[in-house]
């Protein structure tokens, strides 16, 4: 496969002259997904892994294997960030360190990998892979074509066309607003000053997309009842309050992965429950009885309800961020939007564009 590219010059020139070229080529999953792909194979070991994950500053790593000697490696499965941090000890690299954490990264990555994602293909449409994401409570996407893998498409790359989509709706100004709405899928595919002024009139602010019936804990839980909390309702955070609901800190499910300790064998088979496999934990393992505020971080980047949607997606992506806490002037806690929300606010408006144009 090859990437069409414009020259910088000739989008400039074409956006002068009011022509439908940006995003021409932003239709499909094959035009915001990575293409340089890092992949390992079932005999890496997970210590490659986490090299590989930092080195690149990733959160996913495909998997694939030759089919024979000469043949083009095909696609095994995936291994996130988050199946790392629970393989290893949360003592790696401390001064609690002991023989048993060297061993957890000389694990193969065949003990971890999860086989047969959901993948899309090249051409699968942008709020198909987005809807794969948010349904099935993952933040990639693998591009098989053919099946070889060809790219990845993740959360950030919808974070990115938003951005993108934002940044020319500025270029363009407001002639925009004098013109007919646009479907969101014909924002992909051109038109991009008209259709952003038609996203931005259904996404204007954070209180647009935020979930407001927020589940928070308080400073004294224990880490047994954040994972019950996230198991129960599938999150992927949680916000810490005191005892006036005021906003303190936010847990995430790598913080509690990061701190259970190092598991041995094979995964379980894959369950309906959230987290089932990487929550799995002895009852009495004393990492659960850990009180929140040991734990949670207490920096948290919040923003008041009034926030642009654009300015939380630039805020999510630049600071590479998963949610941010909505709060008022006195640090009540008002919601959560997270990327799975930005995401869902995409879904919203393509449907909405779609109805409407029925």
């Amino acid at each position: 496969m090859t990437k069409e590219q414009s020259k910088l010059i000739d989008i400039i020139d074409d956006m002068c002259e009011t022509k439908d070229i940006l995003f021409h080529m932003m239709r499909s999953v094959k035009d915001i997904m990575t293409y340089n792909v890092k992949t390992l194979t079932l005999d890496d070991t997970i210590e490659t892994c986490l090299e590989i994950m930092t080195e690149n500053k990733i959160r996913h790593v495909p998997i694939v294997e030759n089919a024979a000697e000469e043949g083009e490696p095909f696609f095994v499965g995936i291994v996130s960030q988050r199946d790392i941090f629970r393989q290893i000890s949360p003592c790696m690299g401390k001064k609690g360190h002991v023989d048993s954490d060297s061993k957890a990264l000389k694990q193969l990555l065949v003990q971890i990998v999860t086989r047969k994602p959901k993948c899309a293909s090249p051409e699968t449409p942008i709020q198909d892979a987005t809807s794969l994401m948010v349904e099935n409570r993952v933040d990639s996407v693998p591009v098989l074509f053919e099946n070889e893998l060809v790219g990845i498409v993740t959360a950030t790359d919808v974070l990115k066309l938003f951005a993108r989509l934002h940044a020319i709706g500025q270029l363009c100004g407001d002639k925009a607003q004098t013109g007919p709405r646009r479907r969101f899928v014909d924002l992909l595919a051109g038109n991009s000053d008209k259709a952003i002024w038609a996203l931005s009139s259904v996404l204007g602010t954070v209180k647009d997309i935020m979930t407001e019936q927020v589940v928070s804990l308080e400073e004294q839980d224990d880490v047994d009842k954040v994972m019950k909390v996230m198991q129960k309702g599938k999150f992927r955070h949680v916000p810490v309050v005191d005892r006036q609901k005021r906003l303190v800190g936010i847990i995430s499910d790598r913080d509690i992965l990061r701190l259970l300790p190092y598991r041995k064998g094979q995964r379980k088979p894959q369950s309906d429950v959230f987290r089932a496999d990487l929550f799995d934990v002895e009852p009495h393992e004393p990492a659960i009885r850990r009180q929140v505020y040991r734990i949670m971080n207490q920096n948290v980047i919040h923003v008041r309800p009034d926030c642009g949607f654009y300015d939380v997606v630039k805020m999510l992506h630049e600071m590479k961020i998963s949610c941010v806490p909505v709060i008022d002037e006195d640090k009540n806690l008002l919601g959560i939007a997270t990327v799975t929300d930005v995401m869902r606010g995409l879904l919203a408006a393509y449907a909405l564009f779609e109805k409407n144009s029925a």
